[in-house]
C-alpha cells in the first residue's frame, strides 16, 4: 500500500510540475520582460540587462529568497488560471450555440463551408467533363478542414463530435450520448486506457490554448509576446483537432467492437450481429422510453 501511495504521489507531483509550475515560470519570465521592456524596447536585448544585474550576486540572501518565492507563487497562480481557462475552452468547443458570439462564429464558419462546398461541387462537375479528378481530394479536404458537416457548432471540434454521434446513429441506430456510459462499463481495459489518453491529450491541448491567451494578454505590454501567443495558439489548436479526431475514432471503434457485448449484457437478442433494430432497442431501453 505504501508503494501505491508513493507512486500516486510521484504522478501527482510530476503532473503539477509539468502542467502548472514550469509553464507558469515561463509565463512569469515573459511577464517580467514585458513589464520592463514594453513596446519601446521590445526588440532591444540590452534593455534587459538591468534585470539580470538586479538578480545577480549583489542581492541579499533574504531578498533572493523573497524573489524566488514570489515568482513561484505567481507561476502557480498563472498555472491555475490557465487550467481553469482550459476547462472553459473545452466547454465552449463542444457546447451548442446559445449566445451571440458563438452564433456569429457558427455563421462565419457556415459561410466559409458553403463556399467550399460549392467549390467542391464545381470541381466534381469539371472532373466528370474532363475525366481529371486530381483536384477532388484537395477540394474535399478544404471543406472538411472547416467542418466535417454543415456547421452546427461554433467550432470544428463540436461539429466533429456531433458527426461522430450521427455516424453511430446512422450505422447502428444507437443514441451515443445515452449509450456511452453503459458501453464504457463493458469495454475492456486496453481501449479504455487508449480513450483516457486521448481525453488527456485533448485536455492538454486546451491548456496550451489557454496559455496562448495568457501570453496574448502580455502582448498589450510587449510586442514579442503576441508572436509567442500566435505560435502557442497554433500548436494548441492543431493538437486539439488531432486529439479530437483520435478520440472520435476510438469511440467509434469501441462501438463497433463491443456494442454486441452491451446488447448481451442487457439481454437484448442479437445473435452476434448488431443491427439497427438492436441499436434502436438499446437506445429505447436506456432512455427509459418504455416507462
Amino acid at each position: 500500500m505504501n508503494g501505491l501511495f508513493d507512486e500516486l504521489g510521484r504522478k501527482i507531483a510530476n503532473k503539477w510540475l509539468t502542467t502548472l509550475l514550469i509553464p507558469g515560470l515561463l509565463w512569469v519570465c515573459t511577464a517580467v520582460l514585458a513589464w520592463h521592456l514594453g513596446w519601446r524596447h521590445a526588440f532591444d536585448p540590452h534593455s534587459a540587462l538591468p534585470i539580470l544585474h538586479r538578480l545577480g550576486t549583489g542581492h541579499l540572501a533574504g531578498k533572493t529568497v523573497l524573489v524566488v518565492v514570489s515568482a513561484l507563487i505567481v507561476a502557480v497562480g498563472a498555472g491555475i488560471a490557465a487550467d481553469g481557462l482550459s476547462t472553459l475552452l473545452r466547454s465552449f468547443w463542444v457546447a451548442p450555440v446559445r449566445n451571440a458570439p458563438s452564433r456569429w462564429l457558427r455563421n462565419v464558419r457556415r459561410e466559409r463551408w458553403e463556399r467550399a462546398d460549392r467549390n467542391m461541387e464545381a470541381v466534381s462537375e469539371r472532373a466528370l467533363r474532363t475525366g481529371d479528378g486530381s483536384e477532388i481530394d484537395a477540394a474535399w479536404a478544404r471543406r472538411d478542414a472547416i467542418s466535417p458537416i454543415h456547421p452546427v457548432h461554433a467550432t470544428w471540434i463540436g461539429d466533429r463530435l456531433r458527426e461522430n454521434q450521427r455516424r453511430v446513429q446512422r450505422a447502428y441506430g444507437l443514441d451515443l450520448a445515452t449509450t456511452w456510459p453503459r458501453l464504457w462499463a463493458v469495454a475492456p481495459d486496453p481501449i479504455r486506457a487508449d480513450i483516457g489518453v486521448a481525453q488527456e491529450n485533448f485536455a492538454n491541448a486546451a491548456r496550451i490554448v489557454a496559455w496562448a491567451l495568457l501570453y496574448g494578454l502580455l502582448g498589450f505590454l510587449w510586442g514579442p509576446a503576441l508572436l509567442i501567443a500566435v505560435g502557442v495558439l497554433y500548436v494548441g489548436a492543431r493538437r486539439a483537432r488531432s486529439a479530437t479526431e483520435v478520440l472520435c475514432q476510438l469511440v467509434e471503434s469501441c462501438v463497433d467492437l463491443y456494442a454486441v457485448d452491451l446488447a448481451e449484457r442487457l439481454r437484448i437478442p442479437c445473435a452476434g450481429v448488431f443491427s439497427r433494430e438492436v441499436g434502436e432497442s438499446i437506445s429505447e431501453l436506456l432512455r427509459k422510453d418504455r416507462v
